[in-house]
């Protein structure tokens, strides 16, 4: 049985299909494709309260026939994930795409997090190149950004790297500079955009910054067989949950793992899932049918699905790329509201100035418009020119929300990461209103505690100027007033103050003594 079909959504279940309505059902599917951002699903032998009834061979392979046809006048691609045993007969569920190149291909946004070497990086290299590691970390290189993390074999920054599917098929395999993002970009029909941070503790401001200013749509928590759950694996796998950000785990290094360490390691992952607080199902992947019940459930964010691989031997990475295809966007943009884009990365370009890097989280941005840049430290804003939008190094006249590009900008001041681009000058804040919840301190936190402030791509340094209970300790909620060490764009959500083993998780009430609206 299937829950029983909603109005909303991208899935669609439909008992059989006729080809006399091809019009009408072509229009609906159109619609679940706007609500899955690209992508949707069709159960076909399956009755609007989810009873997998089934159909014969031949009418089924008819109605498949007409969801093709469906497919072709709306301009999507149709891929058959699997066909299964009804009541009846076979259900079939089918993965259809827009594949137009009038607009991106959906995007799904993952980060990697889990303790340092637990081999983050390397799997990143390994899925994105489709080739295997040596055992001595070569294909950690391909995801590295700096050559020191080549030479010491740790990430200490944010790394990006896409990865496209045709259907099912790794695009980058497939070419011969498997990293080239542009040809990715161009080839695939679905992409998914791996950002990988650092696992080292003295790291944790980076790997924030990369949680925040991706805002993902999942986080995929890597765990080596042979050293088990660690204390920066409990601590990413925190923030995960705080942030309210469905997880599912990798296990590495199943190669050189002993059997009873690899259990263990197995045990520790389901232990730390069930925990009070964070309170997911886990849910081991065997096999094909595994994968797509996993990436249906991944939404909701209770189910917690598991993979064994191996980066050296390939053991399991068909079933983790099979998983990657499958997965849905979480994330809903608004693209009708004014652009509002957070500056994460910052380059200076010879012959083009000052190029800002960042994740549009509103509206459209448009090459040749005018925009505005800041808060600065005294509050002002600066008014500049979009020159040029790169979309995955792809030149582009315009960017909607869910994307991350990059910007050239014309006649701007010095900028800072954690800046706002919009089309007009935002209200700069200093101080903010908040619902906290103490996750780690040592002691008691009392009003003047300072701390790092990270909010999207601000990472800033505050203090806690009044408690509304006095105090606070591990496990305590109340209301807060965090003063900021200067003012900065903030509009509502979630943030994390920290200053050495403290971290504090808060939900933001209102800004400069007034309730958001």
């Amino acid at each position: 049985m299937f829950p029983p079909e909603s109005e909303e959504g991208n899935v669609e279940y439909k008992l059989t299909l006729d080809s006399q309505d091809v019009d009408r059902l072509a229009g609906q599917l159109k619609r679940r494709l706007a609500e899955g951002g690209g992508e949707a699903v069709y159960l076909i032998g399956v009755s609007n309260d989810g009873r997998p009834l089934g159909l014969p061979d031949e009418e089924l392979l008819r109605a498949l026939g007409v969801l093709r046809e469906m497919a072709r006048r709306v301009g999507a691609s149709f891929y058959i994930l699997r066909v299964s045993d009804g009541i009846r007969g076979k259900v079939a569920e089918v993965l259809l795409r827009i594949a137009t190149r009038e607009e991106p291909p959906p995007t799904v946004t993952v980060v990697a997090m889990g303790n340092v070497d637990a081999g983050k990086s390397t799997l990143v290299g390994v899925l994105t190149t489709g080739r295997l590691d040596d055992g001595n970390g070569l294909a950690r290189s391909y995801a590295s950004r700096y050559k020191h993390e080549v030479l010491v074999g740790r990430t200490s920054a944010v790394s990006l790297r896409l990865l496209g599917f045709s259907g099912d098929k790794v695009v980058n395999h497939g070419l011969v500079d498997p990293l080239d993002e542009a040809e990715v970009y161009r080839r695939s029909d679905k992409l998914v955009l791996l950002v990988d941070v650092g696992g080292h503790e003295r790291y944790l401001r980076t790997a924030l910054r990369g949680l925040f200013s991706s805002q993902p749509d999942y986080v995929m928590l890597v765990v080596a067989a042979n050293s088990g759950v660690q204390k920066m694996t409990k601590e990413h796998l925190g923030i995960a949950v705080a942030l309210g950000v469905p997880v599912f785990v990798v296990v590495t290094r199943i190669d050189i793992a002993p059997e009873e360490v690899f259990r263990r390691t197995v045990d520790e992952v389901v232990k730390i899932l069930k925990m009070p607080g964070v309170s997911k199902i886990p849910y081991v992947v065997k096999d094909v049918s595994d994968v797509v019940l996993a990436a249906k459930a991944m939404p909701a964010g209770r189910v917690a699905p598991v993979f064994y691989v191996s980066s050296v031997t390939g053991h399991g990475l068909d079933l983790l790329l099979k998983f990657f295809s499958l997965l849905p966007r979480r994330r809903r943009w608004d693209l009708n509201g004014e652009p509002l884009m957070y500056v994460s990365e910052i380059y200076l370009v010879k012959g083009v100035g000052v190029v800002v890097g960042g994740l549009i989280e509103r509206g459209v941005l448009h090459m040749g418009e005018r925009i505005w840049v800041g808060p600065y430290s005294d509050g002002r804003w600066a008014q500049a020119t979009v020159k040029s939008i790169h979309l995955n190094r792809t030149p582009v006249e315009k960017a909607r929300a869910g994307s991350f590009v990059t910007i050239a900008l014309d006649r701007v001041d010095k900028i800072e990461k954690g800046m706002a681009i919009s089309t007009r000058p935002l209200k700069a804040v200093r101080e903010i209103t908040a619902e906290v919840l103490v996750l780690r301190h040592p002691t008691v936190i009392r009003s003047g505690f300072s701390g790092v402030f990270h909010y999207k791509a601000v990472r800033t340094g505050g203090y806690i100027k009044e408690i509304d209970r006095g105090e606070l300790m591990v496990g305590d909620s109340g209301v807060v007033k965090i003063e900021l060490s200067r003012p900065w764009y903030i509009d509502g959500g979630v943030f994390v103050f920290r200053n050495g083993p403290t971290r504090i998780f808060g939900r933001i009430l209102g800004v400069d003594g007034a309730p958001l609206a």
